[in-house]
């Protein structure tokens, strides 16, 4: 799979790794080094991802020591992304990355050993958010804690808890010992909602959320800094619209999702500048009916695809 990612990819991956260099001045190397102990760690805790980090960078026709910058690059730099929300049997994410890596595509998977799963992805990256044949989405919101470590990269932890057989899985994943740091994984089925806050060593569940953004909503047992001011503001401008503007089809969330109305930061992010960010690309699910769309870029303006995930399970006793 992850050589079918690079083969698709490939442009991308390349325009990828060159804003990178850009972005590093020089650094390159230093890159390299400081991802070398995390690979290490994913070897002994999750090799099969490593191999399909491997097949990723063959298929892209890079060194595999580009392809592990790629990947651990939130162990390697702090940065603050993403945006989700739920409504009704509506997962809804924007992913906010730096803006001058907005290549970004969209990986079908049909492994032979787990379910089923789609995920919109920026070229480089193991797959991360998305919606799982098994009948539950996962949306990814970075965290950073005082317990950051060398440990398994964030970026294995998402996409082994997006694999997963089913939604508890998941969870199991997303809380794996001997991880280098914290993500939410806001994860959500036909169900039940669930966000899964982690640092390195503690994590909470918080059911029924309706929002999330790049700060703890629970209490994670360590040390944290204060949240941000572009964070609170998100997430206060989704739960408003969740409010006053709730969505009641896949379409609506894409509205919604392009929104721009909260400062000092909105949830469709236009940065300029080599550290500006921006929202590379949303995607709104529909976990009752594995029917997701995803937009060719930015929200607000770029075009929205519609996908389905095979074999699609529905779970559609809503409960939270």
């Amino acid at each position: 799979m992850g050589r079918a990612q690079g083969e698709a990819m490939a442009e991308g991956i390349g325009a990828a790794l060159r804003f990178y260099a850009r972005l590093a001045k020089g650094g390159e190397g230093a890159m390299a080094a400081a991802s070398v102990p995390f690979i290490d760690t994913a070897r002994s805790s999750v090799p099969h991802l490593v191999e399909e980090m491997a097949g990723l960078a063959e298929g892209a026709g890079i060194a595999f020591e580009e392809a592990a910058i790629l990947n651990c690059m939130e162990e390697v730099w702090t940065f603050e992304t993403c945006t989700s929300m739920s409504h009704g049997p509506f997962l809804l994410h924007a992913e906010q990355w730096y803006a001058g890596h907005d290549s970004v595509g969209v990986v079908i998977a049909e492994p032979d050993g787990g379910p089923a799963f789609v995920s919109p992805t920026c070229a480089g990256f193991l797959p991360a958010v998305g919606m799982n044949a098994s009948g539950f989405a996962q949306g990814i919101d970075s965290l950073t804690a005082s317990d950051d470590r060398i440990g398994t990269p964030r970026v294995a932890i998402s996409r082994l808890a997006l694999g997963a057989a089913d939604l508890a899985g998941a969870i199991a994943a997303a809380t794996l010992p001997g991880r280098a740091g914290g993500y939410a994984h806001f994860l959500m089925s036909g169900e039940c909602s669930v966000v899964v806050e982690t640092t390195a060593t503690t994590h909470n569940a918080i059911e029924g959320a309706d929002a999330h953004t790049n700060h703890y909503l629970a209490d994670p047992a360590v040390p944290v800094g204060p949240a941000s001011r572009g964070s609170k503001a998100r997430l206060e401008r989704a739960r408003n619209l969740l409010e006053n503007e709730p969505p009641s089809s896949l379409e609506d969330c894409a509205r919604l999702l392009g929104d721009h109305d909260a400062r000092p930061e909105s949830i469709c992010v236009h940065e300029d500048g080599l550290e500006g960010s921006a929202t590379v690309f949303a995607m709104a699910c529909d976990v009752t009916t594995g029917r997701m769309l995803v937009s060719d870029g930015s929200p607000c303006l770029a075009r929205w695809n519609e996908f389905e995930v095979p074999g699609f399970v529905a779970r559609n006793a809503r409960v939270g």
